[in-house]
């Protein structure tokens, strides 16, 4: 009974682990999907601002090219249309010289066929009387008078010929040339309404897009209340900085709506423009012409940055910082890349001056250890909404690293605790918000470590 209780016990056991190594590596699979997700997704995200940009740009290039063409194009119909007019008149004018040449000729064969019958039997009779030789005289005559009108007559029809021959060619080209210029336009509006397109889809990215901004904000702004808390920083220049972290947070909201503003202004003034061109009437005209100054107004109104923005950039000023001019140490994360360095930069989108009070670093590989930099003395380690798992180490000389962004912590890893140099903190699957103070003053991670 024992060894059959003790088999059981062991093929229990046997299969349980199985199926835990099978959880096990299906989380791990499971993890590493999403990890690949979240890099497919912040690189893209990475992109929209230059998407976005490029987008407007040929989207201002086609509707000029699309303005140029139609102009071309109603330039172009009006001469197609008094080409065929004149070709038309020079048509007309061939067909009645024509007629009328045919009519002379017809003319000319009866008079000479019945005059010369009658010379033709007069002469064999070899009788000459009064009247056959006045007749013959007058036929002479006729002949004379009417060789020199058929001259002139061909001479003109073979001038009309040769200007409906060259307005024919003109026209035909003319005709080649509108077909081309409306294959050009209709091919620019295919393209337009494809960038529009285009365009409506990044505006929802620009969504995310502002979002992360935001995010970016938010996460320096805790990052800076949790070095307060441990009076790395002071308190006061941490509400300063948040009061301007709010603004900037305002002005990317008015200038997301500025845009969209833009955006509809210059579609309306478009709209103004053509409805301008076709109109006929004078109160047409007039109408159209007071809409598209209306519309122009707008748009330059529109184009114009707020107060608010203003301010912004105005009051801007870079954050309380130290020139760092000690000597390097080593990297957090071996054969790490910067994606994003410190100080001020511009957002391409939304033109806002924006501080990073730290860098990013690009991890080689998921699940990469971080070390820590210069021998220390854990003053935090704990986990926030935003910034993930965060460890802050307290180094000589009043120096202070912040390692935020890790995926985990080392389980030995604890306030109070002394570590050593290139001590392993934790790790990270993608990226590490690195930072560095120095007397409660910013410095640049970049001149502290080597990458």
């Amino acid at each position: 009974m024992r060894p059959f209780i003790l088999w059981c016990l062991l093929t229990f056991t046997f299969l349980f682990g199985a199926s835990t190594v099978e959880k096990i590596k299906d989380s791990r699979q499971g993890l590493q999907t999403t990890s690949s997700e979240k890099k497919k997704t912040s690189r893209k995200l990475e992109k929209i601002a230059k998407d976005i940009k490029s987008a407007e740009k040929e989207m201002a290039q086609l509707e000029k090219r699309i303005d140029l063409l139609k102009a071309d194009e109603d330039k172009t119909e009006k001469a197609y249309t008094q080409l065929k007019h004149e070709l038309a008149e020079a048509e007309k004018e061939l067909g009645q010289i024509n007629s009328t040449i045919k009519k002379k000729q017809e003319a000319f064969l009866s008079l000479a066929t019945e005059q010369f019958s009658v010379i033709f039997a007069l002469q064999q009779s070899k009788i000459q009387t009064r009247e056959s030789v006045l007749s013959y005289e007058v036929y002479k005559a006729y002949e004379t008078y009417n060789n020199e009108e058929l001259r002139s007559l061909r001479t003109e029809i073979v001038s009309l010929e040769k200007t409906q021959k060259s307005k024919r060619s003109l026209r035909d080209n003319t005709k080649r040339s509108l077909s081309d210029i409306i294959a050009k336009r209709k091919d620019y509006d295919q393209k337009k309404k494809k960038k529009e397109a285009y365009v409506k889809r990044l505006m929802a990215d620009e969504e995310k897009y502002q979002k992360r901004l935001n995010d970016i904000v938010d996460r320096q702004s805790m990052l800076r209340d949790t070095l307060a808390k441990l009076n790395i920083l002071r308190q006061k220049e941490v509400e300063r900085a948040r009061r301007a972290a709010e603004a900037r947070k305002e002005a990317i909201r008015l200038e997301k709506e500025r845009k969209r503003k833009i955006r509809l202004a210059r579609e309306k003034e478009r709209e103004a423009e053509l409805a301008l061109s076709k109109a006929q009437t004078k109160e047409a005209k007039a109408a159209a012409t007071l809409a598209a100054q209306e519309s122009k107004k707008n748009r330059i109104a529109a184009e114009k940055q707020s107060e608010t923005v203003r301010k912004v950039h105005s009051s801007y000023k870079i954050a309380n910082t130290y020139a760092y001019r000690g000597k390097k140490t080593i990297s957090p994360i071996r054969g790490a890349k910067v994606l994003k360095k410190f100080g001020t930069y511009v957002d391409p989108v939304y033109n806002i001056k924006i501080y990073n009070e730290s860098i990013t670093l690009q991890a080689p590989r998921q699940d990469t250890k971080v070390q820590n930099v210069l021998d220390g003395k854990i003053v935090y380690s704990g986990s926030t909404s935003m910034l993930g798992k965060v460890v802050v180490v307290a180094h000589s000389g009043k120096l202070h690293t912040v390692y935020a962004g890790l995926s985990k912590i080392a389980p030995n890893i604890r306030k109070g605790r002394k570590i050593k140099k290139g001590y392993v903190v934790g790790k990270v699957n993608s990226k590490l918000i690195f930072q560095a103070t120095k007397n409660s003053k910013h410095i640049d991670p970049l001149r502290l470590i080597t990458l």
